[in-house]
């Protein structure tokens, strides 16, 4: 074997490549020792990291490194093979030597090893490099860095922060990944991307496991190289690129773990199974594991471990603020870890007592929270007063805890941002809108057997979050999640949810037999808007049923406490008019069904009986219920409205100011008018002049109007329009002369009293034409009727006076002529009895006839004689009309009621048997007094008074 000493530099060169490439590095120390000048430590460091294959076992060459690095002395007596080189010429050696190109030996990007002199750790961090490109044997790089990391504090950091996170996450946590993180890879990553990609690779959600492994395993070791300038610098090009946060004052020492939290708080949207269990298993920034190469928290301060630690505890604040999708139990058991963590005063959500304790804190720091430090991106500044750890922020959380227990016992969940809004950000009317929200949970969800008195205790708690003994104190520093609503609003709605839930001895006994901070006018009002909503709100006007059912029972309830309360009253007369209209079907516009509230917002609410007599046959006979309908509504509130004297009935317009009893005498008259139209639209003649009879028709003819201080503009039109009915012909049965004759009378009778009913003169000339010509027509039918029975006595003389003459009479007198005298002196008594008859029946059949009608017309005339009457100098005056048919009455002889009887003054004539009638004398006086002013009207010609003489 040749002598290396012989060996020319470019020579030594070569064999240490040669010895390099074929493994077996193990001479090349020899070689340093017998040519150090060629074979420095720094050239054969870089031949190894050059030719020496990175598969090798880092056995193999750990104590060349070693020795080199060292400077150990080697014995120059160990043979060194140089055969490969010792046929090389020295000019081909050098040309050779000339084109090897050695790795430099730190590696490209490597910012980490500042000190050129500390070619060991160049040297290493670039063959792990190596090793990772060519091979990705990671466990190779763990074994070659073991012996050394010891000496250098870059290349023990980069051990810990890089390869170890390298190697769990390959080998260790998830060794089925299609594919393996490189060391190239994570050095290129920023703390933001590394953390999101380490964290990221947890299990399968609600995994919490694998979450807190990876913080500990994998974050923890990453974190640790938070200080290298590399990381340094790509995390300074993040911050660059991004828009900083008012008021974020983030320390590059706390920025890494600040991306942890946001990372967590993120992930809360999502997974919160899993971030809940990393908040109670994790005790955060110091539970790391580091392998054991580097003590856990090295190189930080008790100050920044402080810090770190209520930063950490700050996500937790806000993942419970944050996301919804952690549950209340997830958060309260945050809250408590929160404050084990940091040494806080024990939170109050974790108190297993039943009663709710006293929420005290700052209230004018927490004040200050405006709604944008609820926003995702502002939750983990630390100047935010609601989630940095502090005792305000954990005791106002506490409360809102509570009161999100609270909530959910009562049955009416909601999310802790929202609830934080309603106590930070709502004004009153807001405040009360969530309130009157939870009331109607409360009584929608109504358990049986709970205890009503502690659910009170309860709704008053949530509003100033005071104990019961705290709630006599004045505190500012109570504040609740509803303290801007009033406490008499507050404890209006609770009476409200005891009356849906029909605890009626319960709110009686707070809130009326004992002191409560409601006044009896606020119990009252707050029965009333709850009776009448609970009316609203009802498909059925039955008051047995739903709704209305609820709304008696509290009128029955609580009526005998206010027995002066008006508004209690009007809500008693509206249910009992809705109850007796749920009888009859009525339908109101486009089909739709009638509905309770259909009353309350009806413009006129007497209208809908009009509708119910028009889609309910017969009902018009039911008179005595309809009345009773029409009080109701009236004693209810709602004021009747007057029929419009231009237009029909059907026509109302507002009264402007009614009494009570002005207003019932209106809508009686109204419903009657009502009741005799549908009457007479049924064809029904009869029961609307019985009504008319029985109900409008005063006592005596001398009777005065209605006792009221309102026009009667409606009786008289219902009684008028009754008095032009005209009945329907049928085909069937056609009507009898006699059967028309007593219609005509009772029409004539009708026309009469609309006639004494009048309140103004207007109407006369319209009455007394109708009348007129309905006497004309009974005139007409009289001397029809008259025409027959003549014909008919007729065709009787002749059919006997045929049957004496025709043989086959038997008859003994039938040639006496003392017979034939006495059989005519029959006929001719049958003739006047019948004429007697006729003339009593003319005085039954119209009870208020001609003279009923003139002194109607009298009374009329009487009433506004000097106004407003344009033909009133025309007429006879009304006194000395009345003066005269009382002067005919009274001269009349026998008069039997309104019936006929003989004139005196017509008997001395010398006619015997001659029978003047009343209804000829008073027409023959209407018709005279009224010819020359509205006689024109009545159809009447001029007539000579001196031939009436």
């Amino acid at each position: 074997m040749a002598d290396p000493a012989r060996l020319s530099g470019a020579h030594t060169i070569l064999l240490a490549t040669y010895f390099c490439a074929k493994g077996n590095p193990s001479s090349l120390p020899q070689l340093q020792a017998r040519s150090p000048a060629t074979l420095t430590t720094e050239r054969l460091l870089r031949i190894i990291l050059t030719f020496l294959p990175e598969s090798t076992e880092p056995k193999e060459y750990i104590p060349v490194v070693q020795a080199l690095t060292d400077g150990q002395p080697t014995s120059k007596s160990q043979d060194v093979d140089i055969s490969p080189v010792q046929d090389l010429s020295e000019d081909a050696a050098r040309k050779r030597v000339r084109k090897i190109r050695l790795l430099p030996l730190r590696y490209p990007g490597d910012e980490d090893s500042q000190d050129p002199t500390d070619l060991l750790t160049q040297f290493l961090i670039h063959r792990a490099h190596r090793i990772d490109s060519e091979t990705s044997l990671q466990p190779l790089i763990l074994d070659l860095l073991l012996p050394f990391y010891q000496r250098s504090p870059v290349l023990r950091t980069w051990l810990v922060s890089c390869l170890l996170p390298l190697l769990r996450f390959n080998y260790e946590y998830y060794p089925s990944q299609d594919k393996s993180c490189s060391v190239e890879t994570l050095e290129s990553l920023g703390d933001q991307t590394a953390t999101d990609i380490l964290l990221s690779i947890s299990g399968t959600p609600k995994n919490d496991t694998d979450l807190i492994k990876n913080l500990r395993g994998l974050v923890g070791p990453w974190m640790y190289g938070s200080s290298r300038p590399k990381r340094q610098r790509l995390s300074e090009a993040v911050r660059r690129n991004s828009i900083p946060l008012q008021g974020n004052t983030q320390d590059d020492k706390y920025s890494g773990w600040q991306y942890v939290n946001e990372w967590l708080l993120s992930r809360s949207l999502v997974d919160p199974e899993a971030v809940v269990g990393a908040f109670v298993n994790w005790d955060g920034p110091e539970d790391v594991d580091l392998g054991g190469y580097v003590d856990e928290n090295e190189g930080l301060s008790a100050e920044q471990l402080k810090e770190l630690r209520y930063r950490f505890g700050q996500t937790g604040l806000a993942v419970i603020y944050q996301s919804p999708e952690v549950s209340l139990d997830k958060s309260i058991c945050i809250l408590d870890r929160v404050g084990s963590l940091l040494n806080l005063e024990e939170p109050l959500s974790t108190s297993n007592t039943s009663a709710l304790p006293s929420v005290e804190f700052d209230a004018s720091q927490i004040q200050s929270a405006s709604r944008a430090t609820l926003f995702q991106n502002a939750l983990l500044l630390p100047t935010n007063p609601l989630t940095y750890p502090s005792s305000s922020s954990v005791a106002f959380l506490s409360g809102l805890l509570l009161s999100l227990r609270t909530l959910a016992e009562l049955g009416h969940s909601i999310p802790c941002r929202t609830a934080t809004n309603i106590c930070l950000h709502s004004n009153e009317d807001m405040q009360l809108f969530e309130l009157r929200s939870l009331m109607a949970a409360i009584g929608q969800q109504a358990k049986s057997g709970r205890d009503w008195r502690t659910v009170r205790q309860q709704i008053l708690w949530l509003r100033d979050w005071k104990s019961v003994t705290d709630r006599s104190e004045s505190n500012p520093d109570f504040h609740g999640l509803f303290w801007r609503a009033p406490q008499d609003v507050l404890e209006a709605e609770i009476l409200k949810v005891f009356l849906e839930v029909r605890e009626y001895i319960l709110a009686i006994d707070i809130y009326i037999n004992s002191d409560s901070a409601l006044k009896p006018a606020q119990v009252e009002n707050a029965i009333k808007e709850y009776v009448f909503a609970a009316y609203d709100n009802a498909s059925n006007g039955n008051r047995t049923r739903g709704k209305m059912q609820r709304a008696h029972e509290i009128l029955q309830a609580f009526q005998p406490h206010f027995p002066e309360s008006t508004s209690l009253k009007q809500a008693q007369a509206l249910i009992s008019a809705t109850h007796a209209l749920s009888f009859y079907s009525l339908t109101l516009q486009h089909g739709v069904p009638f509905q309770p509230v259909s009353l309350r917002v009806h413009p006129d609410p007497l209208s809908l009986i009009e509708k119910v007599l028009d889609q309910n046959p017969k009902s018009y006979t039911k008179l005595d219920d309809l009345l009773s309908i029409g009080r109701n509504l009236v004693l209810a509130g709602f004021a009747p409205r007057l029929a419009d004297q231009t237009t029909s009935h059907s026509h109302y317009t507002r009264a402007p100011v009614l009494s009570q009893d002005d207003a019932l005498i209106t809508a009686e008259r109204r419903i009657m008018s009502l009741a005799i139209s549908s009457a007479l639209a049924s064809n029904d003649f009869g029961t609307a002049y019985s009504y008319i009879l029985t109900r409008l028709a005063p006592q005596t003819s001398s009777s005065t109007p209605p006792p009221s201080s309102l026009k009667d503009d409606i009786t008289w039109r219902a009684v008028y329009n009754a008095g032009r009915y005209r009945p329907s012909a049928d085909a069937s049965t056609p009507p009898t002369l006699s059967s028309q004759i007593g219609n005509l009378n009772q029409r004539m009778e009708l026309l009469s009293l609309s006639l004494i009913l009048a309140p103004t003169p207007d109407p006369l000339p319209e009455i007394l034409g109708a009348w007129r010509r309905a006497d004309e027509e009974l005139s007409a039918l009289r001397a029809r009727e008259s025409e027959e029975e003549d014909l008919w006595d007729t065709k009787g003389d002749n059919t006997t006076a045929t049957s004496r003459i025709l043989p086959g009479g038997f008859n003994p007198t039938q040639f006496d002529p003392e017979a034939d005298l006495y059989e005519t002196r029959q006929h001719h008594a049958r003739r006047a009895a019948r004429a007697a008859q006729h003339n009593r029946l003319d005085s039954e059949e119209a009870p208020m006839g001609l003279f009923e009608v003139a002194r109607g017309a009298a009374r009329a005339l009487h009433k506004n004689v000097n106004s407003s009457f344009p033909l009133s100098g025309a007429l006879p005056s009304a006194s000395s009309l009345s003066s005269s048919i009382s002067k005919l009455e009274s001269e009349g002889g026998s008069w039997n009621g309104n019936g006929d009887g003989e004139n005196p003054g017509a008997s001395g004539s010398g006619q015997e048997g001659e029978r003047v009638r009343k209804r000829d004398v008073v027409s023959n006086m209407v018709t005279g007094g009224l010819a020359s002013g509205i006689g024109w009207v009545l159809g009447a010609q001029p007539v000579n008074m001196n031939n009436r003489q």
